[in-house]
């Protein structure tokens, strides 16, 4: 039997919500729909489309969005000689429509992902960021906005380092007066250390030197403020990796930094033991927060994403944690979708089409329900103990949170809340309400299902987990 002891004082920070990226799946027609809406930023159970049937889904309740300018336009009769260069690997769903045309603007481009902006924002979302993976083709060196020749070249031309900071900052505004949505914040980079992003790449990107983001971020703070966005802040740099986001923390001038108002990082880097995730955390200081802004991975049981919530909380301290791809192929999803990337463009522009649907449900979207619908905003993450667990406490409920990842064979645990002033559970039972999901890549027998209570003795109760289950456990009228 293993013990997790809750600390109310020690760890704490404060939840700002969990999110999803909107491209590249939302960019699709896979945007203009209302029952993906509801299951991902909704909390109601809602009926969701699939290809061969209708499933009922415990919706997200999503509060965290992250919008994609896009980089790509095209030709229009009376444009001049000028093209964006399309990487031949890219696809369609993968190329995100641009406003700014480098002469005029285009208002109605990118339609489907702006439906789904529009639709989280009814439901409920209020964490709106806009991020970009790579300027508009026509700023690039080499017009093409899926990198430049060689994956160490910066792609944004030098002369258009104002261009791109007014670019942002223009449609941060458009936005709050035209859509009605306030972005709190815009990041103009992304993964822009990684050696990845060149002409032949099947998606946009751009690589940028320490040095390169500077040079950006320092105009994109005067470009905001001239516009009436002085609550904006920058968010950078969107690294790939731990380790690449303290080095280029650390590269940025101290005045740049100050401009920064929060630190974004991926988590694409295989850091078991977190040693990645508290060096950056130390580097970057206990006052400057930090979202994990995206996080993807092709395991879809969801036992790996359950894992590194658990190692992004205690170590990384995270306001935010954003996933990727919500709909996507080959387990990458939380939901499976199938999309067309094959159809010729009949110009021989990059083939496929907006066409998709979703055709199956992954146990990783239960087990983000685990998380999401019971750590909402405002709650503050608690020290557990463990990496394998993750604790939360609702000041306003008088509400404590526990959740466990099990990646091995049953075992008891006692939760031990001694260090609270009282913990008397729910009524006069001291029961402790559970809801668990089998993480298994075969069909789980428990998606985000209730199960039986487990019953407080005096500030302490043991649980026994299944193998490779996450469970979710919520004590009432605790007391720190």
């Amino acid at each position: 039997m293993s013990e997790r002891v809750v600390d109310p004082c020690s760890g704490t920070f404060p939840w700002e919500g969990w999110g999803a990226c909107l491209s590249w799946w939302a960019g699709t027609e896979l945007g203009r729909r209302d029952d993906l809406a509801r299951a991902l930023f909704g909390r109601g159970r809602t009926r969701v489309r699939l290809a061969d049937q209708d499933v009922t889904l415990p919706g997200l309740g999503l509060t965290v969005v992250r919008y994609d300018l896009g980089a790509c336009t095209w030709p229009r009769p009376g444009d001049g000689p000028a093209r964006m260069i399309e990487s031949p690997r890219i696809v369609r769903r993968k190329q995100i429509e641009g406003y700014w045309r480098g002469t005029d603007w285009d208002w109605a481009a990118d339609a489907n992902q702006r439906s789904m902006l529009l639709k989280s924002r009814d439901l409920g979302a209020d964490h709106f960021e806009m991020f970009s993976v790579s300027p508009p083709w026509w700023m690039t060196v080499n017009g093409n906005p899926s990198g430049a020749e060689r994956p160490d070249q910066d792609n944004l031309a030098p002369p258009h380092r104002e261009t791109f900071a007014r670019y942002i900052a223009a449609v941060t505004r458009h936005a709050r007066d035209h859509w009605g949505v306030r972005f709190g914040s815009v990041e103009p980079f992304n993964e822009p250390s990684l050696l990845a992003w060149h002409a032949s790449q099947n998606q946009e990107g751009c690589h940028f030197t320490v040095d390169a983001q500077a040079a950006v971020l320092t105009p994109l703070r005067r470009a905001l403020d001239e516009r009436g966005l002085g609550d904006v802040r920058i968010s950078a740099s969107d690294e790939c990796f731990y380790s690449q986001a303290t080095n280029t923390w650390r590269g940025l001038p101290a005045d740049v930094r100050r401009m920064v108002g929060r630190v974004n990082v991926h988590g694409y880097e295989r850091d078991d033991e977190s040693a990645g995730r508290a060096a950056l955390r130390t580097a970057v200081g206990a006052t400057t927060p930090i979202w994990q802004s995206e996080y993807c991975d092709g395991e879809p049981s969801g036992l790996k994403t359950a894992l590194n919530i658990g190692r992004d909380l205690r170590s990384l301290h995270p306001r935010a944690w954003v996933y990727w791809q919500p709909v996507d192929g080959s387990g990458w999803g939380l939901l499976t979708g199938a999309y067309d990337d094959t159809t010729p463009h009949p110009n021989g522009g990059a083939p496929g089409s907006l066409r998709a649907t979703v055709t199956g449900v992954n146990p990783k979207y239960y087990v983000l329900a685990q998380y999401t619908r019971h750590i909402r905003p405002g709650m503050r993450i608690l020290d557990a103990g463990r990496r394998d667990t993750v604790a939360a406490y609702d000041d306003a409920a008088d509400r404590l949170t526990l959740i466990t990842t099990n990646a091995g064979p049953a075992r008891t645990v006692t939760y031990d809340l001694r260090r609270f002033s009282r913990a008397a559970g729910h009524g006069d039972d001291h029961a402790v309400r559970v809801w668990v999901t089998d993480a298994t890549d075969d069909r789980p027998a428990r998606t985000y299902a209730r199960d039986h209570d487990a019953r407080l003795d005096g500030r302490t109760f043991p649980m026994t987990h299944a193998p490779d289950t996450v469970t979710t456990m919520e004590v009432d009228n605790v007391k720190p």
